[in-house]
């Protein structure tokens, strides 16, 4: 659940009525919904400003999308990785994987990608990013940032937020040509 107690933006619950306008601005269009909370009975609203109407239709299109998973689906890395708490690590050896793995996304993706909403991470943007630790990181803890990343994304596509995990086919390939040759450049 999204909301004011959790610090994430509002999303409305499944069923309600939600009611939406335009006000247009010389900053552009503010896109309003709003609907009431059944649980609270408070009056709940989530705005946006947009440059055109197309823009507020998309807008409206994705709350009434998020409201149908319960999630939002404009929700960043970080906040989603938040949201889940240690979902993310069911099924990992606790006594050896489960450290590396936290570090991994702590020191490297978050940092790298955590700001980016999880719709808009492509498999390019994830394919320069690891282009990127190559330069500064061993095999190992590629492997190790690489791999909490797949399963962050995989609970997204869980949870309905994205169709598909561009993580998944960086996984499979090999880590490049530097840990192929070698630090030095020598074949080995």
């Amino acid at each position: 659940m999204s909301g004011p107690d959790n610090g994430l933006p509002p999303i409305p619950p499944i069923g309600v009525k939600v009611a939406t306008d335009l006000e247009y601005r010389r900053s552009g269009i503010r896109a309003r919904a709003r609907w009431t909370d059944p649980e609270t009975k408070k009056r709940m609203v989530r705005a946006l400003v947009v440059p055109d109407e197309e823009a507020a239709e998309e807008f409206f299109r994705g709350l009434q999308a998020s409201a149908e998973t319960g999630i939002d689906r404009r929700i960043s890395l970080s906040e989603y990785v938040t949201f889940i708490g240690d979902r993310w690590m069911r099924g990992l050896d606790p006594t050896s994987t489960v450290d590396g793995y936290k570090v991994g996304l702590r020191l490297r993706v978050l940092p790298s990608l955590g700001h980016l909403p999880i719709s808009q991470i492509t498999a390019g943007m994830i394919d320069r990013t690891i282009d990127d630790w190559e330069t500064r990181c061993s095999a190992s803890t590629i492997k190790n940032t690489i791999a909490p990343l797949v399963r962050v994304l995989d609970e997204a596509v869980r949870d309905d937020v994205i169709q598909s995990n561009p993580a998944r086919q960086r996984s499979r390939r090999s880590l490049g040509a530097r840990v192929r040759i070698g630090w030095r450049g020598a074949r080995r």
